[in-house]
């Protein structure tokens, strides 16, 4: 079930821990459904924004000879940490009279990896990392809930040969143990 913001963060760490509600995004409620026009002459910031796949799709080879790569639905492998949250910046209406969203600071990006229906395992960051969003040009100046934003973004080079090992066993980094302090006397230290 769906929890609003406020309720979310009314939440002690006791009633959240264990739940997986600390990975989910907070919902909106019926009465923020409106449509928001915002005016050219003042300035916007939007905080708090929260980003929660609801379906992953890879392109890829169906295995089948002459038939083309195709979209696939595919089953998340990521435990309580691919959304992406607190994402903030400012929304304003650009030169061309469109509403512009840039994303300026934030848990902006989240190491996935998602599993195909033949068992392939597919690596990839969900990132809006340095996003400059914009409706498209017949929304005016304002939007709803059904507002459609699209732009370009900056994929970091945050791949590391551990990216696939949830549980970062240090395999790239030539550890493949824990070392701990060795036992030794009280008297010697």
């Amino acid at each position: 079930e769906a929890k609003s913001f406020d309720e979310l963060k009314s939440m002690t760490y006791l009633q959240m821990k264990g739940t997986g509600l600390a990975n989910t995004c907070p919902s909106l409620p019926n009465s923020a459904r409106d449509t928001i026009t915002l005016d050219n002459s003042k300035k916007y910031w939007i905080s708090d924004l929260c980003l929660q796949p609801t379906e992953i799709q890879v392109k890829a080879e169906t295995g089948f000879k002459g038939t083309e790569a195709e979209y696939q639905s595919t089953r998340l492998m990521t435990r309580q940490t691919y959304t992406l949250d607190a994402v903030e910046g400012p929304i304003f209406i650009d030169n061309d009279g469109r509403i512009t969203f840039e994303e300026q600071d934030g848990i902006d990006y989240a190491a996935t990896t998602v599993k195909l229906p033949g068992g392939e395992l597919v690596p990839f960051l969900f990132n809006i990392k340095s996003l400059v969003a914009k409706v498209d040009a017949a929304s005016g100046a304002s939007f709803t809930p059904s507002t459609e934003l699209a732009g370009s973004f900056k994929t970091p080079s945050y791949r590391l040969g551990t990216f696939l090992d949830p549980k970062g066993r240090g395999l790239a980094t030539g550890y493949d143990f824990a070392i701990a302090l060795p036992a030794s006397d009280q008297d010697e230290i």
